[in-house]
């Protein structure tokens, strides 16, 4: 476990010059937010700049060549992949803390009304957003590196938007939504719950795809 936390650390200090670029992407979603006068809109635009965040660190590493010193590092592949998913993992819990704070800081100072169910939700999709697409992501980073793959970053997006065109079809779909809607209005702490869940879910199986790809890749 130690040398899996030695490996967040490095991929933390490879990337620290980066994540100050974060301070510009709050404020981007600060004034978006204050601008439209929708909050959500504060909390889900932290996410989804997030997801550059967790990638570029391998874009960092590639620039700096980094895997040599992987090779001679005392480091199995299979706890660099944990260490850079815990990495990963910890940058969107981060970034979902954030959102949430500054969500609920735009409807004070704009003295906006917030609806905690439309907040709570907009977080946990968020969350699992931000899951999903770093899930998709890493194992293509880890198999065609980040400069050849980087074509592949709106990938996610896109079978979002293609997974929900499919479910619309679905004459079933308004119903069960509402239901849905309906139970965690009355179980509002199950919301944040289930979108860790689901996400933690989304980035295991990830997980285990990335290090069968990894530890067959030579280096």
């Amino acid at each position: 476990m130690n040398r899996i936390l030695q490996a967040v650390k490095l991929d933390f200090y490879t990337a620290k010059s980066t994540l100050r670029l974060s301070a510009v992407t709050f404020l981007a979603s600060i004034a978006i937010g204050a601008v439209t006068k929708q909050p959500v809109f504060t909390a889900m635009f932290v996410m989804v700049f997030a997801v550059f965040l967790g990638g570029n660190v391998f874009s960092t590493h590639e620039k700096n060549h980094s895997e040599k010193l992987y090779g001679i590092l005392p480091l199995k592949k299979s706890e660099m992949i944990a260490g850079r998913y815990l990495y990963g993992l910890a940058i969107g819990a981060a970034n979902m803390v954030i959102a949430g704070v500054l969500a609920w800081a735009v409807a004070g100072v704009r003295n906006i009304n917030t609806n905690s169910l439309l907040l709570w939700s907009a977080l946990a999709l968020a969350f699992i957003y931000y899951c999903f697409a770093m899930g998709v992501s890493y194992p293509i980073y880890f198999k065609f590196t980040f400069a050849k793959a980087y074509v592949f970053t709106m990938l996610p997006m896109y079978l979002i938007v293609l997974f929900l065109m499919l479910l619309n079809r679905r004459t079933d779909f308004a119903s069960g939504l509402s239901s849905l809607s309906t139970f965690f209005t009355a179980h509002q702490y199950l919301i944040p719950v289930c979108g860790i869940l689901a996400g933690l879910i989304l980035l295991t199986v990830s997980a285990v795809i990335a290090n069968l790809i990894y530890t067959r890749k030579e280096i």
